[in-house]
C-alpha cells in the first residue's frame, strides 16, 4: 500500500487573519514543516491544496517536491445546486453541505495530535507554539 501526504491549505484563514500555512513554526512556515515531516517519513506522493493565498504560499514550497493543486474539491454533480443555492452553503460555505451529507463521508481515526489539532485563531497558534516550546524554556 502506498501513502500520500495531503496538506489542506486552501482556506481563507479568516479567523487567523493571515494564511496559516505561512505562520512561523520553529523557524519555518507551517507548510514547510509539514513537507519536512512527509520527507522524513519518506512519503513519496505529497500534495498541497491551495486557495486564494496560493501566490503567497507557492514560493516557500519551491525547494520541496510536491504537487500543488489549487482548490480541487470534487463534488457529485447532484450536489451542485445545493452548493450554489442553499442558504446554509452561501452563508457558511461548502462545509455546511458536507455536514448535511455526513453519511457519505468516510472518516479515518488517528491518534496523533498534530493531525487532529485545529489551528484557526491566533490563540490556537500561540497555544501550539507554547506547547512545542515548553521543553526549550
Amino acid at each position: 500500500m502506498s501513502l500520500a501526504g495531503v496538506v489542506l491549505a486552501a482556506g481563507r484563514s479568516a479567523r487567523m487573519g493571515s494564511p496559516k500555512a505561512l505562520l512561523d513554526f520553529l523557524g519555518l512556515p507551517f507548510v514547510v514543516r509539514i513537507m519536512e515531516a512527509f520527507e522524513a517519513l519518506e512519503v513519496k506522493t505529497r500534495v498541497v491544496v491551495l486557495g486564494p493565498d496560493a501566490p503567497r504560499i507557492q514560493p516557500v514550497l519551491a525547494d520541496h517536491d510536491c504537487m500543488i493543486v489549487e482548490n480541487p474539491v470534487v463534488w457529485r454533480s447532484a450536489l451542485f445546486a445545493e452548493l450554489l443555492e442553499s442558504p446554509e452553503a452561501t452563508g457558511e460555505g461548502a462545509r455546511a453541505v458536507l455536514h448535511r451529507h455526513e453519511k457519505d463521508v468516510v472518516s479515518v481515526a488517528v491518534d496523533d495530535p498534530a493531525v487532529v489539532d485545529h489551528i484557526n485563531t491566533p490563540d490556537d497558534y500561540e497555544r501550539l507554539v507554547r506547547e512545542w516550546n515548553r521543553d526549550i524554556y
